[in-house]
C-alpha cells in the first residue's frame, strides 16, 4: 500500500541543466501542488515535471522559502495525479518508512529505511530545516535526483520530505511534515498552510 500510494503521487523534476529531482503532490486547500527542496528549482522559474503515468507538464516556480529548503511548483490546469495526506504526531525511531524519488537517472523508484534519529544545529540539518528545528536522520541511502521526494509511513502518510545524505555517513537527513506545514504557515503561504492543518491526519498507534 505504502509503496503504491507513494509512486503515484511521486513526480519527476527535470532542470534546464540537465540535472533531474524529485517532488510529490500535495492537495492544499483548493489546489494541488508539487513539494519539492529549494535547492532542486533553484535558479528556474519553469520546469517540465513527469507523472508516474507517464504524462508531463510545465511547472511554475510559486513560492520558495527562505528558512527552511522547501519550494512549491503550480502547474497551469491543476494535477489530475492522486495527493499524498501529511501526519501529525511523533515519528518513532526504529520505524520503517518507504522513500520515493528518480535516483541515478532512474524513474519513480520507492525503497525502505529506518528512523535512525533525529539532528539539530548542524551545518547540514541547518541548511535542510533550518537554523532551529529537527531533521529526520533515516538509515536509507538516497542518490542524486531523489532530493524533494516523499517519506512516508506504512499507510502512505507523509512524515517528510527527503533532503539529501549526511557526509561520512550512510545516512540520510529529511524534513519533517510539522515542520514543512509550520513554514507554510508563515508569511504569503498562510492560508495554504492552515489547508496543510485540516488535511493532516493524526497518527494511530497501531
Amino acid at each position: 500500500m505504502a509503496h503504491d500510494r507513494c509512486v503515484r503521487a511521486l513526480v519527476r523534476i527535470d532542470r534546464t541543466d540537465g540535472n533531474v529531482g524529485s517532488g510529490w503532490i500535495a492537495e492544499l486547500g483548493p489546489n494541488k501542488y508539487v513539494v519539492t527542496n529549494a535547492h532542486v528549482v533553484e535558479g528556474e522559474s519553469a520546469l517540465w515535471i513527469e507523472f508516474s503515468d507517464g504524462t508531463g507538464r510545465v511547472a511554475n516556480v510559486v513560492y520558495v522559502s527562505s528558512r527552511i529548503d522547501l519550494a512549491l511548483l503550480e502547474v497551469p490546469g491543476g494535477i489530475a495525479a492522486p495527493s499524498l495526506p501529511f501526519v501529525t504526531g511523533g515519528v518513532v525511531r526504529g520505524e520503517r518508512v518507504v522513500i520515493g524519488g528518480n535516483p541515478g537517472g532512474l524513474t519513480f523508484i520507492t525503497s525502505e529505511g529506518v528512523v535512525a534519529g533525529t539532528v539539530t544545529g548542524t551545518p547540514l540539518s541547518m541548511m535542510a530545516c533550518g537554523r532551529t528545528s529537527e531533521c529526520l536522520v533515516l538509515d536509507a541511502e538516497a542518490e542524486p535526483g531523489s532530493s524533494g521526494g516523499p517519506v512516508v509511513d506504512h499507510q502512505g502518510r507523509v512524515i517528510g520530505m527527503l533532503w539529501g545524505v549526511y557526509n561520512g555517513a550512510s545516512f540520510s537527513i529529511a524534513i519533517p511534515a510539522e515542520t514543512l506545514a509550520a513554514e507554510l504557515l508563515a508569511g504569503e503561504r498562510a492560508v495554504m498552510a492552515r489547508a496543510i492543518r485540516g488535511a493532516m491526519e493524526p497518527r494511530s498507534t497501531d
